[in-house]
């Protein structure tokens, strides 16, 4: 079959699932597709992949000389180990990861992948939170001037990891039925909990400067996270200040709706949440309102899509085209 050599690093992870479907969707041209695992450097793993039998191998320094494109879906740790000791291949690597030791970032703002594309073979996506506030920003700016933005943000247990996750349900099943609670990964109980993580300050820092590098302007953006007790999906709750009086709620939500914006409102019968976010690429606009020269806004997102494997997938076929990867793309 035509077409591209494909590694996707830690396919079992949230986000090599979710980058795996993206490429599957938007049928990106791959004719191989190489599954490779940082857990055990050691050896490969067998796991299940669409009800078959599918061989994970071991990520290697030169397990990427074959491919033309990879994902790295991992933890950030793992990955930065990798790249401590990757050969030199001229694979094209888009990192999920979130480490930010090495590579440059592709500053996609409203979901529109920049061109030229920035030189080398190492590409960083910005935190999903800021992609999807600086989204909003941008959107609302051209209805009139924004002076500064101040954003709640709700983090889940799923940007730590799968193991995470497990951990946050058997501590939901421990909280129901009186036992022990388990707390290896998490540190706490997040079951039913909110609650300020040690990286909370690092968290909103990094969050309110790409903000202001996806905007490209100094922006005053101030960052209030916490750690909340849900297993999916990102919630912000902001407040706008604009110069003079603040658009109306009817301007605010047709301006955000607007095609191509990556905003649309719940299809739901009753009060809409981040479980109404899940799988969907579009961050949904659940309420706004005015008063004054300031707007507030409640938004849910799920960020391991739009702002995460579907740009990652958009930048490598950006890729592909700009750098005629394959003939005729």
């Amino acid at each position: 079959m035509r077409g591209l050599s494909v590694a996707l690093v830690d396919p079992g992870t949230l986000a090599g699932r979710d980058v795996k479907a993206v490429l599957r969707e938007r049928g990106f041209p791959a004719a191989h597709l190489h599954l490779l695992q940082t857990d055990d450097p050691t050896s490969g793993l067998l796991t299940e992949d669409d009800g078959e039998a599918a061989y994970v191998a071991a990520l290697e320094p030169d397990s990427l000389s074959t491919c033309q494109i990879a994902f790295l879906c991992g933890p950030a740790k793992a990955t930065t180990r990798f790249l401590s000791v990757r050969g030199s291949d001229g694979c094209l690597v888009i990192d999920l990861s979130g480490q930010r030791l090495q590579g440059a970032f592709v500053d996609a703002l409203r979901g529109v992948v920049p061109s030229p594309l920035p030189a080398g073979d190492h590409f960083l996506l910005r935190d999903p939170a800021a992609t999807v506030l600086a989204d909003a920003v941008a959107a609302l700016d051209t209805l009139r001037p924004i002076q500064a933005v101040t954003v709640a943000i709700d983090r889940p247990a799923s940007d730590l990891g799968k193991d995470a996750l497990d951990e946050l349900f058997q501590q939901a099943i421990a909280v129901a039925s009186f036992r022990s609670i388990p707390k290896d990964t998490l540190g706490t109980q997040s079951a039913f909990n909110i609650y300020s993580p040690a990286d909370t300050d690092a968290f909103d820092a990094r969050v309110a400067d790409d903000v202001r590098a996806l905007l490209g302007r100094e922006l005053p953006v101030g960052v209030l996270s916490a750690r909340a007790g849900v297993f999916h999906g990102t919630t912000l709750r902001l407040e706008v200040r604009f110069e003079g009086d603040a658009p109306g709620p009817d301007a605010l939500r047709s301006t955000l709706l607007a095609a191509g914006r990556g905003f649309a409102e719940a299809d739901v019968d009753g009060p809409a949440g981040i479980v109404d976010a899940a799988g969907r690429d579009e961050t949904l606009l659940i309420r706004a309102s005015s008063a004054g020269s300031t707007s507030r806004l409640f938004l849910a997102s799920d960020d391991l899509r739009r702002p995460g494997a579907l740009l990652a997938v958009r930048i490598a076929e950006a890729a592909i085209a700009e750098r005629g990867l394959l003939p005729d793309a």
